[in-house]
């Protein structure tokens, strides 16, 4: 597998070390220089998500936009990225829609942020098609708990192909103001 090299000086709101896993190793460029773009174009700063896999994943699913493969030689390279915005992350959503950059856009209403409080966590990903070119796919996601076994699981919604999933992103946590302290 040939790779191109991220120019770094192009990038100018992250760094190498602020991904869970190595960018230089196992994203594709455009997909760091799209994370970049949306970020100068949101105004917040914009925080990929530390835990392992939200870059590059080594096993589970080989539909993932995060799966690379084997680790000391990825047979792929990393399309998608999990990040938490601050701001508004309504605001956020419309930016990540508006630079046309991205074909996939998960939306997660329950996750934990970094500073250990309620966040709303957007994958993003740049892979060729969306849910119908040249509009991105969109799901937003939440954790269901089973009320018999109480095992939790995320259940996906996609409200493109079931337009009542829209109200979904009347949660109150997509007009919460977050800023990191």
């Amino acid at each position: 597998m040939i790779k191109d090299n991220i120019d770094w000086h192009q990038v100018r709101k992250f760094k190498s070390a602020d991904f869970s896993e190595s960018p230089d190793t196992y994203a594709e460029p455009r997909l760091i220089y799209s994370l970049d773009a949306v970020r100068e174009f949101h105004g917040h700063r914009v925080y990929p998500s530390p835990v392992p896999g939200a870059l590059a994943r080594f096993d589970g699913s080989m539909a993932s936009q995060h799966y690379v493969g084997n680790k000391q030689k990825p047979t792929r390279l990393a399309t998608a990225v999990d990040i938490f915005p601050e701001g508004i992350p309504m605001a956020f959503f419309t930016c990540a829609l508006g630079i046309n950059a991205f074909k996939g856009v998960g939306i997660y209403l329950d996750t934990t942020g970094i500073d250990g409080t309620a966040w709303v966590m957007f994958h993003l990903d740049i892979r060729p098609k969306g849910f119908d070119d040249p509009q991105p796919l969109i799901w937003i996601a939440t954790k269901q708990i089973d009320t018999q076994t109480r095992k939790v699981t995320t259940k996906y919604f996609y409200p493109q192909s079931d337009t009542s999933k829209w109200a979904l992103l009347n949660n109150p946590i997509m007009y919460e103001d977050k800023v990191r302290i």
